[in-house]
């Protein structure tokens, strides 16, 4: 992994990391929440043997990036027109996993031409239209105490982020793994994996958990457009016994959209899908399969 940084025109510093073939078409990857640019290692591999640049960047206030006031999702493709200007990329596909889906929609809305493709795997919905009938009952409290208990919540993140730094075999952090499916339990347990995602909420605390917060409020506020109006070609994953994100989300905002592709697996989770089929994924993406 290479870590690089940005100063952007605001003045703000934008962090990133580099990863697959350093000559290939860029692709930029959208990491989850909680989550940072690390994530992006686990499509590492997979980059370098379809010519892919893996550009990995930190949302606003996390990791290597300067917190952003009063941001919303349409700030971002401003941000990332900076990047690409910066690394010289015309054109670019984009791919966003979990709560970098929305992301992707909004760099796809913002620049239609110079998309080459764009990928949401397990992508987090546009809460305030869709509701929060079938999210996991875990966020399904966090956004409890983000409106209630906001202090408590900060609590919860720096505990999960000490917790995150233990054995999965071992308790409290085995105890948190059962919540999680049998596949993403299975994927989990390959020590390289474990220890990218587990760097990934690390580094997604490092500046603490009001920024963390603050990036998860973007999922709770109103995106700024339709998702109906984008013209590019989508391209959704989703398992169905993801309990991270359910699958509904993906089928009721894909169907809102004139251009997608839909793939569906009914023995993958949040993690498993991604994981397990990322030379699929990007296959798919590319047209070569």
């Amino acid at each position: 992994m290479a870590d690089h940084t940005l100063q952007l025109q605001s003045g703000l510093t934008l962090g990133y990391a580099e990863y697959g073939d350093p000559k290939g078409t860029v692709m930029f990857y959208y990491h989850g929440w909680p989550s940072a640019r690390v994530q992006g290692a686990l499509m590492d591999d997979v980059a370098k043997r379809y010519g892919l640049r893996l550009i990995a960047p930190d949302r606003p206030g996390i990791g290597l990036s300067e917190f952003q006031s009063k941001r919303t999702l349409l700030d971002w493709p401003d941000t990332l027109e900076q990047l690409a200007a910066h690394l010289g990329a015309d054109k670019f596909h984009l791919m966003g996993w979990s709560g970098g889906g929305p992301y992707v929609l909004a760099t796809a809305k913002a620049f239609p031409k110079r998309v080459l493709t764009a990928t949401v795997v397990c992508g987090a919905p546009p809460l305030m239209f869709l509701g929060f009938q079938h999210m996991f009952w875990v966020y399904r409290l966090m956004i409890r105490l983000r409106t209630f208990c906001p202090w408590l919540l900060g609590g919860l993140l720096r505990l999960g982020k000490v917790i995150s730094s233990g054995s999965p075999d071992k308790a409290p952090l085995k105890w948190l793994m059962l919540m999680l499916g049998k596949e993403d339990r299975a994927v989990l347990s390959d020590p390289h994996i474990f220890s990218v995602v587990r760097h990934g909420i690390i580094e997604a605390l490092r500046r603490g958990p009001r920024m963390v917060i603050a990036d998860a409020d973007i999922y709770l506020s109103e995106w700024g457009f339709e998702v109906s109006s984008i013209d590019t070609l989508i391209h959704f994953w989703h398992g169905k016994e993801d309990r991270n994100i359910s699958w509904k989300y993906t089928e009721q905002i894909s169907a809102l959209m004139p251009h997608t592709t839909t793939q569906w697996f009914e023995h993958e989770g949040h993690y498993s899908l991604p994981i397990k089929h990322a030379e699929q994924i990007v296959k798919h993406a590319l047209g070569k399969e």
